[in-house]
């Protein structure tokens, strides 16, 4: 498949509700910090690489949104400490709703976190605007090996080939399913082998509307839903150059109809009820669904769940497919301590830290040989899944082009499976949307 960016083959070598309102976040948050980071001082812009740590007493902080994280985050930084005594680190979680808007505000008023997460929505806003600082250096002296992650996410946070960020972790997209539901229904478990006509057989069996139940739960996330489905059709998003939407073309038209087909026939929530009643959040975890596309991030909650959750390879269309993503350290430019940033920066991509994430169970890591501790960490479900899955990945279309053009596809799409739109016609309507959101028109 022309788009696919693929890891190094095999494991080993390996080195983000409803109406998917994180993702609309996300991007509305990217462009409307654009516009507002343009107002930074100069003297915030600065980009100049960081100074070295000079080994006296200092003060930095560390933001990050995922409450669910923070007893690992705060494990690294305890081993960080062990290590850099004279550093002391204030960790400041800030919800997710509300991150965003404090990042942005801070950036524009000289007040930001020295390290913090970042994700590829906002790299280039922050990169081009000079908030970020580049992390070149601890690269050239070789104590960190971009090689040792996946390069499509080394890809996300390098801009004007420059490194802003070291990846923290990667996700990929599998096919969770309740054993408990298909025990009962006497429907075998999903398998490698399974087709969209697999899964789509299975879902009208698993499906009993008497009982409130559905075979399948469709998100509206294009991360965790229709981008596979288009990339395992042979489908594209974007034109070679990158300027012209093209899901009118019929490979990408076939996956907005085969999808349709789970809201049209009652296989999957409806909109209206998926509004109230997230899939991933509400309706999977409580039983109501069967079987559920999604994300690894998904993976620890699942599993520390009262369910009897686990996990397969997406159903096969003409290729294998799946969208690939993660987040990434990156340090504050203005920092009055650079040099204790960069260290923080430096030993959370190390391999201490990564372990540590990933025995937590919390989310995949992105150092190669890491992996193995967030698989252990979750035992019962075959996580190796979301692992393999990096060998046939497909980077989410770059932050670069913008996101717009992703929110328009999605408005369209949400219509589309609430019935006002013919399934025929959601495809045409979405490039057309996506191509007005790209020309700025």
């Amino acid at each position: 498949m022309s788009n696919t960016r693929n890891t190094r083959t095999g494991a080993s070598r390996l080195a983000s509700s409803s109406i998917n309102r994180r993702k609309l976040v996300q991007a509305g948050a990217a462009a409307g910090a654009a516009a507002t980071l343009a107002r930074v001082p100069a003297a915030a812009r600065a980009s100049a690489q960081a100074a070295s740590y000079d080994g006296e007493a200092a003060t930095i902080t560390y933001g990050f949104w995922d409450s669910s994280q923070q007893a690992a985050v705060e494990a690294q930084l305890a081993a960080f400490s062990e290590q850099f005594p004279e550093i002391t680190v204030e960790l400041r979680q800030v919800p997710w709703e509300d991150y965003w808007t404090q990042l942005q505000t801070g950036a524009a008023g000289g007040e930001v976190f020295d390290v913090f997460w970042i994700n590829s929505a906002s790299l280039p806003v922050y990169a081009s605007s000079g908030v970020l600082s580049p992390i070149d250096s601890i690269i050239e002296d070789g104590s960190v090996d971009p090689s040792l992650f996946p390069a499509p996410v080394v890809d996300m946070y390098t801009y004007e080939n420059a490194h802003y960020g070291i990846p923290r972790d990667f996700d990929t997209i599998g096919l969770f399913y309740n054993r408990d539901i298909f025990d009962a229904a006497g429907v075998e478990y999903p398998t490698d082998a399974w087709t969209w006509d697999d899964f789509r057989a299975a879902a009208e069996e698993l499906t009993d509307e008497s009982a409130g139940q559905w075979g399948a739960g469709l998100q509206t996330s294009w991360q965790e839903n229709y981008y596979n489905f288009i990339w395992q059709n042979e489908g594209r998003l974007l034109s070679d150059d990158r300027l012209e939407c093209v899901v009118y073309e019929p490979a990408a038209c076939e996956a907005f109809e085969y999808l349709t087909g789970f809201f049209t026939d009652g296989l999957t929530p409806s909109i209206a009820i998926q509004q109230s009643n997230p899939v991933a959040d509400s309706l999977f975890p409580a039983g109501q669904v069967a079987m559920m596309t999604g994300g690894s991030f998904r993976a620890g909650a699942y599993g520390a769940a009262d369910a009897n959750i686990d996990v397969a390879p997406l159903p096969q269309g003409k290729v294998r497919a799946t969208a690939i993503h993660g987040l990434a350290n990156v340090m504050w430019s203005g920092s009055e301590n650079p040099g204790a940033a960069l260290e923080l920066v430096r030993f959370l991509a190390g391999e201490e830290a990564e372990r540590i994430l990933g025995e937590s169970g919390a989310t995949m890591p992105a150092l190669e040989g890491m992996q193995e501790n967030w698989l252990a960490a979750v035992p019962d479900m075959n996580l190796q899944v979301f692992v393999d899955a990096a060998e046939y990945s497909v980077l989410v279309p770059d932050p670069e082009v913008g996101f717009e053009w992703q929110i328009a596809i999605q408005g369209v799409v949400i219509e589309g499976w609430s019935g006002d739109i013919p399934a025929e016609e959601i495809c045409v309507q979405a490039a057309e949307a996506a191509n007005a959101a790209l020309s700025g028109s």
